[in-house]
C-alpha cells in the first residue's frame, strides 16, 4: 500500500487520506527494510520528503517509530496493533495445539490462514525444532490466495457469487505460473476443491514449496479459516501429502470444528 495506491478503488466519501499515509509509512518496514532513512521511507511511500517526515516523528511521538541518526525503525510497540486484532482471533489460540501435534506427527511446518483481500495471512504455525531443508512460515506475511492451498480452499468455500467476482478480479501478478495460469484454469480448479476437501499448491509463488490445505468450519458450518502443511518438495512428494498428511489435518480439522462450535454455543449463551 503506497499513498498513491489505486487497487482498492474509489475511496468513500468521508475518507481520510492521513490514515493511509500513516498505514503505508508503518508497511514500508519489512523483512528486506526493517532500518530506512527518510528518503526510503518517501520512495517506498509514495510521499514527498516532507510528508515522510511528519508522519515519522508522528509515529516517533507516539512510541510506534524509533529514530536513531538518520535511521527510522519499526518499535516493539506496533505489536499492540497486532495483539489488538489477534484477541478477537481466537481460533489462533483454540488452533496452536493442533498445529504442533501435526508438526510432531508430520516433521513439516503447519499454519493457520484466513483470507484477507486478495491476499492470506497466518494467524498461527508450528514448525519442527531440528529439521532442514524446511519451509519457513512467517506469522503475518502475505501471499497471493491464488498461489497458495490455504488462498485456494478459502476461496472455494465462498457463495458463487463472491468467489465469480474474485476470479473476474484476479491478478496472476507475481506467480510462478506452475499449475495454474487463467482465470478459467482457477474457476476450474475450485469448483473442484469442496468435492475433495483439500487443495495443493505446487510451487505456485514459491520455488521449491508445496502445500496442502483444508478448510476449517465454525459451529454454523461456515469455513472461517484454512489449516496447512507446508514442505519442500526435493523432500517430501505430493502423494505422501495425500496419502498421509491429508487423513491427519481432516482430523484436527474435525476436531477443530467441534471446539470451535463449543466456543460459539458457550458465548451465546454467557449470562448478560
Amino acid at each position: 500500500m503506497t499513498a498513491n495506491d489505486t487497487r482498492l478503488g474509489p475511496p468513500p466519501r468521508d475518507f481520510v487520506s492521513t490514515v493511509l499515509h500513516v498505514v503505508s509509512v508503518l508497511r514500508a518496514f519489512d523483512v528486506s527494510h526493517q532500518q530506512m532513512t527518510l528518503s526510503d521511507v518517501s520512495k517506498r511511500t509514495g510521499l514527498d520528503r516532507a510528508g515522510a517526515r511528519r508522519y515519522l516523528l508522528s509515529l516517533a511521538y507516539l512510541g510506534y517509530v524509533v529514530q536513531e541518526g538518520k535511521l527510522f525503525r519499526l518499535s516493539p510497540k506496533v505489536l499492540e496493533l497486532g495483539y489488538a486484532f489477534m484477541s478477537t482471533m481466537p481460533i489462533a489460540y483454540t488452533a496452536q495445539s493442533y498445529l504442533d501435534r501435526l508438526t510432531h506427527l508430520t516433521g513439516q511446518p503447519s499454519a493457520i490462514a484466513i483470507l484477507d483481500g486478495s491476499d492470506i495471512i497466518h494467524l498461527a504455525r508450528s514448525v519442527p525444532s531440528h529439521r532442514i531443508l524446511i519451509p519457513t512460515v512467517t506469522l503475518s506475511r502475505r501471499f497471493p490466495a491464488i498461489g497458495t492451498s490455504t488462498g485456494r480452499v478459502l476461496l472455494a468455500f465462498k457463495d458463487d457469487a463472491e468467489r465469480e467476482q474474485f476470479i473476474r478480479n484476479a491478478s496472476f501478478d507475481g506467480l510462478r505460473k506452475r499449475t495454474i495460469t487463467n482465470k478459467a484454469e482457477l474457476s476450474a480448479e475450485l469448483r473442484k476443491i469442496p468435492k475433495r476437501g483439500y487443495a495443493i499448491a505446487d510451487q505456485d509463488v514459491e520455488e521449491g514449496v508445496r502445500s496442502i490445505a483444508v478448510p476449517i468450519a465454525n459451529g454454523s458450518s461456515k469455513v472461517i479459516a484454512a489449516l496447512n502443511i507446508i514442505t519442500n518438495v526435493s523432500t517430501v512428494p505430493k502423494k505422501q501429502l495425500i496419502e498421509e498428511f491429508l487423513p491427519l489435518m481432516l482430523e484436527a480439522s474435525r476436531e477443530l470444528r467441534s471446539v470451535l462450535a463449543t466456543q460459539q454455543t458457550s458465548v451465546v449463551e454467557a449470562p448478560p
